[in-house]
């Protein structure tokens, strides 16, 4: 099965514009969930990756965690994307001679002890090279393995700091340490060159609402000056929908609380609106086409003129262009495949109706793809309280047919009407459609015929034979 490509040259270069305002060091990347935020960035990112070093973060691994440790947690996936990098980046020290031992001890003692104390009381200046003490050997010794676990340390250098930092964490033994977010920083501004270091903190939609402040609260501790990022990243990236950002953040505080004063250190201009629409629209035909089958009995309903094709082109570019379907949904049907849609299970039965069977399993694509009946329900009601906009090509006839009949009503083969709730039918003036709706209504029977095949389960009976 193809994998299905969206187009991001209508949004990629207003995109790239936006990044390269001057000052621009914050932006709240704003788009419905499922729209293809995500897939997004990583596209235009890959393009750009001569200009850009990006670290993407999905903060939603976060929210079980203590505020302390989302701080740890955040440092920790930095720094395994920096070593996904540069393995190497981390340096060791050198320690060689009497020289650079005696200037360790030196630095040794500073750190941990009042030095002239330490000396005063152990070994004194004269005595260094003649081995007398002043203490007991025991004190000595003790002292000289500690010096000793430092000197290791020491000679670690970056690397060793890495490595105890790792092993820390994986034992969720958190600690702070002021020198580590400091050698982080230095790194990741050695490692990007003459690129821009970019933060993405994605999903963000995916946080329960009971966190998602506290941990955007956390990320807010990363901004340390109006348009200066924590460990010198060039741009920080949130990922998230504003408006239900907004809307939640009125339910929980309410509707007096200042939104806007609190969402402003988010973003350094204004937040940037994803649309991506066009091209979802524009691959709505590709999408329906690559549906997962393995039935070749099927391949001509879901080709290029087949009825399954035609229906799910129709029911999700409608989907589309009113906004109830995001790209999650859509490319479901690729991804996971129907029973219906298996090797072997489709047979065609001696006096079956097998277009009504085909029309069946195209319905329950879509519903798959919605998620369940009532979501279809409520995007199909949603569909068709919208302008009707006829569609040219697109066989409602023979669609209405196969549920008509189902209800145990037949198109008329004479000049006699039929009616079904507010509309009246007859026969057909052509062979490409077989009925006549009074004043056009066409369109509109066919979604109410659809809801109530649906709500009714009509599509699970598989009653086939002709009445």
């Amino acid at each position: 099965m193809a994998d299905i490509k969206i187009a991001i040259d209508t949004v990629k270069d207003d995109f790239d514009n936006f990044l390269n305002i001057e000052q621009n060091s914050r932006i709240f990347f704003s788009g419905k969930f499922g729209i293809g935020k995500t897939y997004f960035l990583k596209e235009f990112f890959n393009l750009k990756a001569d200009k850009y070093e990006v670290f993407h973060l999905y903060p939603v691994n976060y929210q079980i965690s203590s505020n302390e440790d989302i701080l740890d947690l955040i440092k920790y996936d930095i720094l395994v994307e920096l070593l996904k990098r540069d393995k190497d980046i981390f340096k060791s020290n050198v320690v060689g001679g009497v020289k650079d031992s005696a200037l360790l001890f030196y630095s040794w003692c500073k750190q941990n002890f009042s030095l002239n104390s330490v000396l005063q009381s152990t070994i004194s200046y004269s005595e260094l090279g003649l081995g007398k003490l002043g203490r007991p050997l025991k004190d000595l010794l003790e002292i000289d393995k500690k010096f000793q676990e430092f000197k290791k340390e020491y000679e670690g250098g970056e690397k060793r700091l890495v490595e105890k930092y790792v092993k820390v964490m994986k034992d969720k033994n958190i600690s702070e340490t002021d020198y580590f977010s400091h050698l982080l920083k230095e790194k990741l501004v050695q490692q990007k060159s003459d690129k821009k270091n970019i933060l993405v903190l994605d999903d963000m939609d995916r946080i329960d609402p009971e966190h998602i402040f506290r941990i955007l609260n956390i990320f807010s501790a990363y901004f340390e000056k109006e348009n200066e990022n924590k460990f010198g990243f060039d741009l920080i990236i949130i990922v998230a929908d504003y408006t239900n950002i907004k809307n939640i953040f009125y339910h929980k505080y309410g509707d007096s609380a200042d939104f806007s004063g609190y969402s402003d250190k988010f973003f350094t201009i204004s937040p940037y609106y994803f649309d991506n629409k066009k091209a979802i629209f524009d691959a709505v035909e590709e999408i329906t086409k690559n549906i997962k089958n393995e039935e070749q009995n099927l391949n001509s309903a879901i080709g290029d003129s087949g009825y399954i094709k035609l229906f799910l082109w129709h029911i999700f570019s409608r989907a589309v262009d009113h906004e109830i379907i995001n790209l999650r949904e859509l490319l479901k049907a690729t991804r996971f495949q129907l029973s219906e849609l298996r090797k072997g299970s489709y047979y065609k039965e001696p006096f079956a109706d097998n277009f009504q069977k085909i029309f069946d399993i195209a319905i329950k694509i879509v519903i798959h793809s919605f998620s369940n009946t009532d979501v279809f329900i409520k995007k199909i009601e949603i569909i068709k309280n919208n302008e009707i906009k006829g569609e040219r090509g697109m066989p409602f006839g023979e669609y209405i047919k196969a549920m008509l009949k189902s209800f145990g009503l037949k198109i008329p083969t004479d000049s006699s009407e039929i009616s079904w709730g507010k509309y009246s039918i007859k026969k057909g003036s052509n062979g490409f459609n077989p009925i006549n709706v009074t004043n056009g209504q066409e369109e509109s029977l066919f979604y109410d015929l659809l809801i109530e095949y649906v709500r009714s389960k009509k599509y699970l009976k598989n009653s086939y034979n002709e009445y």
